[in-house]
């Protein structure tokens, strides 16, 4: 008999009203942006639809489109969705399947899927034609807009009955995605489940991964514990788990690597649990001891995410984060012999971004980059920080991340070294008895509340703590 079988898992309980929450909270806000417009309208919207494989009776592995998840909750794919935003009322039409559908396929009925997704209606996609000849709504809103990310714009609905009605494709797409952006407590719940869980397994990691592993099996066990105790089945994105110079690549994917003695190792991975997302990155050593370069360049992207950390508070626009966030990295290269010159010319140059050149931080929610960052209505993005994800001030609600990083990247200094106006700046010699290194992110959840930032994730972050946490001790008892 097996002494130690595997515990139950550790779910966090959705609350019933979710979705009636946020779809109340949206209306009301949909409401105030359109005025009387509104009146006798409704809004439509398109869920994701399956993708067959061509060479198999199987399908693509496909999500739900993130804003009718964050509506109505509905997992299935092929839906449609109205919502009349005269009286609020929330009808889903699903597909209709036959009984050989069936017999291969969970499939609940329209009442069951009522019940369970709290909705006031769900009808047969056919249905939807009657549903709006009833209805004879005045105008309909449709989801419609170029993502700042993908620069891809939703599929919307293409019934050709649909030519009979007015319609509007400019309104729901921004109301929807701000809304998106100032997270409900019940949301900012969810994601400080899932920053936990996440922290958990990035713990686990650094406590049992040693040289002579591979880059995968830190993979394979941060899925394991966020899926075998918490239900977390897939990733946000792909675990970016990268030892020695694979730090140096900004997401490195490939996992493959057998771990040196010595090198550091630079895990991005996060969890996923009921669609929303966390994103921690950490960063320690493989035998447990920082060599004293490794702790220059750790302790150097260590400073800089404390800088930015402490100053933010509501009002606060995030470019000028970024700004903060190259001038201490700046700082700290000086400091290090790895770069010369007056600190003005050294900023005025950008020079830091050579080794600092992706952007602060993101947005996050039901996307690991969520939307809002350049939505109608916030200051647009510059060309000297075409890097930043977004530049808003910070609000209340908000969860973004706040994930510095130096990396030797190869290519980038041998592209510099030719150019003299920024060779003047590097030292070469200096330069190279760091490439070894790789890379050091470290990269924290935040969410803003009006008494400050809350950090949502829990790992090790100053050089005594990741190495006590990889000797297995108690770490927090360390505070420095």
């Amino acid at each position: 008999m097996n002494t130690d079988p595997i515990p139950p898992p550790r779910e966090y309980m959705i609350p019933e009203d979710f979705h009636q929450n946020i779809r109340t909270r949206f209306l009301n806000f949909f409401r105030y942006n359109v005025g009387d417009k509104a009146r006798n309208s409704v809004i439509m919207l398109k869920g994701a639809y399956k993708i067959n494989k061509h060479d198999e009776d199987q399908q693509y592995r496909v999500e739900q489109e993130s804003n009718f998840h964050y509506l109505f909750g509905v997992d299935f794919l092929n839906c449609y969705a109205i919502i009349d935003v005269d009286n609020g009322k929330s009808i889903v039409f699903v597909p209709q399947y036959d009984s050989n559908y069936k017999m291969w396929n969970v499939v609940l009925n329209n009442d069951e899927i009522k019940q369970k997704f709290k909705l006031d209606e769900v009808l047969y996609n056919e249905e939807i034609e009657q549903w709006l000849n009833n209805r004879k709504p005045s105008l309909i809103y449709y989801f419609y807009g170029i993502d700042d990310y993908s620069h891809h714009s939703l599929p919307i609905p293409d019934q050709p009955f649909l030519q009979n009605y007015n319609s509007d494709y400019d309104e729901l797409y921004y109301i929807l995605t701000e809304c998106r952006v100032r997270k409900t407590p019940q949301e900012q719940d969810i994601m400080r489940y899932i920053c936990k869980i996440s922290s958990e397994a990035h713990e686990l990691v650094i406590k049992n991964i040693r040289k002579g592993n591979k880059e995968y099996q830190m993979e394979a066990l941060y899925q394991y514990h966020t899926f075998i105790h918490h239900g977390c089945r897939f990733t946000p994105y792909e675990c970016i788990c990268a030892s020695g110079t694979n730090g140096s690549v900004l997401h490195y994917e490939e996992n493959s690597k057998t771990i040196n003695e010595r090198e550091l190792i630079l895990n991005d991975m996060g969890g996923k649990f009921y669609g929303y997302c966390s994103d921690i990155t950490v960063t320690f050593p493989s035998d447990g001891r920082f060599t004293q370069k490794q702790a220059i360049i750790y302790n150097a992207v260590l400073d800089t995410q404390r800088q930015v950390h402490n100053s933010l508070k509501v009002g606060v626009n995030w470019g000028d984060m970024q700004l903060l966030a190259e001038r201490t990295i700046t700082k700290h290269l000086f400091n290090a012999g790895l770069i010369k010159g007056s600190m003005e010319d050294l900023i005025k140059n950008s020079i830091c971004r050579l080794f600092f050149p992706h952007g602060l931080g993101h947005m996050l929610g039901l996307r690991t980059h969520d939307v809002g960052g350049y939505n109608k209505g916030t200051p647009p993005k510059l060309p000297e920080l075409s890097q930043l994800q977004f530049r808003r001030d910070l609000d209340v609600g908000m969860i973004f991340t706040n994930e510095p990083g130096i990396y030797f990247i190869d290519f980038i200094l041998q592209e510099a070294y030719k150019d003299p106006n920024k060779m003047k700046y590097l030292n070469k010699e200096r330069i190279q008895e760091f490439m070894h290194v790789g890379g050091v992110r470290l990269e924290d959840d935040i969410l803003l509340t009006a008494n400050g930032p809350e950090i949502l994730n829990d790992v090790p972050r100053t050089i005594k703590q990741v190495e006590a946490c990889w000797r297995g001790e108690d770490w927090r008892q360390i505070n420095d």
